[in-house]
């Protein structure tokens, strides 16, 4: 085989990077959860590249603790402050380049056939979700790597009893604790499914010496993690009826909603049998693969046999989660199509292939391409509409310019203690500033903003005595001066859609 083609994986992994990370070319300061992160990549630099133990800094209203999972923050603690802001859109899409890499050559090692992986390894590139996913800093895609990683390991331990591949997966659990806590979630609930289905405990064992692994390897910092994610599914438990109620105004019955991604996550839910596809379109593999085997057109295969149940399962969870609401502080369903991308690109792939050895080969090949055409335009579609033309969750030029028209006016003797609107604003306010903002520093201190978000229960005025708070930094597209019960006169600085205004 040539040169050429055993570089082609990393080729289309090359292409899977640009693909991702193509519009930060276009909005390099897009995200909401980014400026958290790196936030807590600061702490971690800060602290001498090791998790800080003591309380964060004051500028955080909302005391309280360093408690995310550790590997991404201090990965990146390594790369200086300024470069890490310059790089910080490249960083997801290349953790995810391993992901892809990991497709094709598990695809490869069970099939031994190279364009097989090929096509399988090109599935993966074209899923949607993972594109939409990783056009931020973000952790998942590495997440989803530790994911996937001891999952197919335990998975091929239980059809051929490799030992070496069980220790694997322990290992691969152990850091899946310490890296990303939704992907730590959904294989909780998949062990549990596998414990079942396949009447084994290889996935019970693995999670619980995983648990005990992360534990004595942190020396008890991981139970600080594990009771921020608990801390976290509560304050969504008690604060469920506003999971979409805007922040000032609360539940609008009539769909007033202009925010692209929430008008997504509210379409998802309402039709979530068929729009949860949207989301990963090749985890409909996992019906195909048994409906043409039981038709006799495909031969079945114990490992994708266990993928397609692998697929089924999230697919399940994901509808029932967006159907039966008090389930929704576990996490939006759609997410859980997000853990099934690796088993959905190799299926898809293997029920193509086996396709074309059959009458239905000119059929299959037109449908395929015609798929893959679709989720391009579904990635661009994200890309333009949510990234480059986001207001909301970007660092505008506006919210440049009052950033530092803050920081030449707030000392350390008498700060401004601010109250953003939306309340996404609060940590990339934190990060550029040198102001107090009225966010909490961890998890368990979500419960202490509930005055102020989900939803405002209190005026900014009324905050203002209770927390002596001197600011408001709010988007005119978001709320109004009006809406806050302040006037034109308190305003200080405007600048755009920006408007920061004296309580």
């Amino acid at each position: 085989m040539s040169a050429l083609i055993l570089l082609l994986p990393f080729f289309i992994a090359f292409v899977s990077f640009f693909l991702q990370s193509w519009a930060n070319f276009f909005n390099k300061s897009f995200g909401v959860d980014v400026w958290t992160r790196l936030l807590e990549v600061r702490h971690v630099r800060e602290a001498g590249n090791r998790i800080p133990r003591e309380k964060l800094p004051k500028q955080f209203m909302v005391d309280g603790y360093f408690d995310y999972p550790p590997v991404f923050p201090l990965l990146l603690s390594y790369i200086p402050e300024k470069t890490l802001l310059r790089i910080k859109g490249f960083i997801s899409p290349f953790f995810d380049m391993l992901q892809g890499l990991f497709v094709f050559y598990l695809a490869y090692s069970v099939s031994g056939e190279f364009w097989f992986a090929a096509v399988a390894q090109i599935t993966y590139v074209l899923t949607p979700v993972i594109a939409a996913e990783n056009s931020q800093l973000t952790p998942r895609s590495l997440g989803y790597f530790n994911f996937s990683l001891p999952t197919v390991a335990l998975l091929l331990h239980y059809l051929n009893g490799s030992v070496s591949l069980y220790w694997l997966g322990v290992l691969g659990v152990m850091f899946l604790f310490l890296t990303h806590r939704f992907a730590m979630q959904a294989f909780l609930f998949l062990s549990i499914f596998f414990t079942f289905y396949l009447n084994t405990a290889i996935f019970t064992q693995a999670f619980l010496m995983g648990f005990v692994g992360a534990v004595l390897l942190t020396r008890g910092y991981y139970l600080r993690v594990l009771k921020g994610h608990l801390s976290n599914i509560y304050f969504w438990v008690v604060n469920l009826d506003y999971r979409y109620a805007h922040q000032v105004r609360g539940i609008v019955k009539k769909d007033t909603q202009t925010d692209l991604i929430n008008r997504i996550y509210k379409i998802v839910e309402a039709f979530s049998p068929i729009a949860i596809f949207g989301m990963n379109p090749w985890a409909f593999s996992g019906f195909v693969y048994i409906g043409l085997e039981h038709l006799g057109y495909i031969s079945r295969l114990p490992l994708l046999d266990l993928f397609a149940a692998w697929i089924l399962f999230f697919y399940a969870l994901g509808v029932v989660i967006l159907k039966v609401r008090v389930l929704m502080p576990i996490g939006e369903g759609y997410r859980y199509m997000e853990m099934a991308t690796v088993p959905s690109s190799i299926l898809s792939a293997a029920i193509l292939f086996q396709l074309l050895q059959t009458p239905w080969a000119f059929v299959s090949q037109v449908l395929y391409v015609l798929l893959l055409l679709a989720s391009f335009g579904l990635i661009l579609f994200f890309q333009i509409k949510s990234v480059i033309g986001d207001k909301n969750r970007t660092v505008t030029t506006a919210m440049y310019d009052v950033f530092a028209y803050i920081n030449k006016h707030t000392t350390s003797k008498k700060p401004y203690r601010i109250l953003c609107f939306p309340h996404q604003n609060t940590t990339m306010t934190v990060l550029h500033t040198r102001a107090q903002v009225f966010v909490n520093a961890d998890n368990p201190g979500l419960l202490r903003v509930t005055e102020v978000y989900p939803q405002l229960r209190l005026t900014p005025k009324e905050l203002k005595k209770k927390y002596k708070l001197t600011h408001v930094l709010l988007k005119t597209g978001f709320t109004t001066l009006r809406e806050l019960g302040l006037t034109k006169k308190s305003v200080v600085f405007s600048r755009g859609d920006v408007i920061l205004a004296k309580i």
